[in-house]
């Protein structure tokens, strides 16, 4: 990446991955999940795996990333050894865990990055709850066939280029 030059939200996520109707269940196993599909594309060290997923634990019991009104959750974490901003996705039209009590979160994106790049990982919080807003979107997204599929749903969002 050429420095001072952000990269869009799909992209970063395109980079790292997107994992559909995966066997989850609880939180912690969707954010699993996504950290070892982070690792299988490269994304992230296979020796950060544990402290991956606590940091993101540890830090979801601190205030919830859950956007229950449509189904979302954009757990993050800052951690050292990360390079930059990486995310990945996960997508079920069921649901990847439940925020509460009948209220299934059906889409997550991790989102990770180094301590230092703390405009970049607002920013990119800010694009991925954009992208998200739109009903169709996220609807094409659960019921998209393959990962390259749900790419290409992510990727024609209106034209826009978060």
């Amino acid at each position: 990446m050429v420095a001072g030059r952000r990269m869009r939200a799909v992209e970063i996520i395109a980079k790292g991955g997107i994992l559909l109707s995966p066997p989850c269940g609880t939180f912690e196993q969707a954010v699993a999940g996504l950290v070892d599909t982070l690792v299988a594309n490269k994304r992230l060290p296979d020796a950060m795996r544990h402290g991956a997923v606590r940091a993101v634990c540890d830090r979801e019991t601190m205030a919830s990333t859950a956007i229950v009104e449509i189904g979302v959750s954009v757990p993050h974490a800052r951690i050292d050894g990360v390079a930059g901003v990486i995310a990945a996705l996960a997508a079920t039209p069921t649901a990847l865990y439940y925020a509460t009590a009948g209220v299934p979160i059906s889409i997550m994106v991790l989102v990770f990055s180094a301590p230092d790049m703390i405009g970049e990982h607002l920013n990119t919080l800010a694009s991925i709850s954009l992208l998200l807003q739109s009903p169709t979107l996220r609807r094409n997204v659960e019921h998209a066939a393959d990962a390259a599929a749900a790419l290409n749903i992510l990727r024609g969002q209106n034209g826009r280029r978060l």
